[in-house]
């Protein structure tokens, strides 16, 4: 009864059964890069043709952060985020500092971005 299948990229590369049936259904298949929920906002705004607004822009820039800070506490080695303005960046190096990881800012204006990992 679905409309659409969203999946993550290493799921989608398995070719299971429920990717299968997927496309021979004619559904359209939406694949995330990484299991994230910036990924999955940004996902849902393409299926509903949704703009977002600049301080919902924020919103996402700092969960996309949460998530990332959590996923190095688990174990991954370092996460790279979104390119951002200076002023996002700015926030998102102080968020890494206060769980005690180590972020630099990467790349040129203005698809600079900033990278968490755990200092070794």
């Amino acid at each position: 009864k679905a409309e659409v299948f969203i999946t993550a990229k290493s799921y989608y590369r398995r070719r299971p059964r429920a990717v299968v049936d997927a496309e021979r259904r004619g559904l359209p298949i939406y694949v995330l890069r990484a299991n994230t929920v910036a990924q999955m906002e940004a996902c849902l705004a393409d299926i509903f043709n949704l703009t977002p607004a600049q301080s919902s822009g924020f919103a996402a820039a700092m969960r996309e952060t949460e998530e990332a800070i959590r996923r190095v506490l688990e174990g991954v080695p370092s996460v790279e985020l979104s390119p951002q303005s200076a002023s996002i960046r700015r926030r998102q190096h102080e968020m890494a500092h206060a769980a005690r990881l180590a972020s630099e800012s990467r790349g040129k204006e203005p698809r600079r971005r900033v990278r968490i990992y755990r200092e070794e």
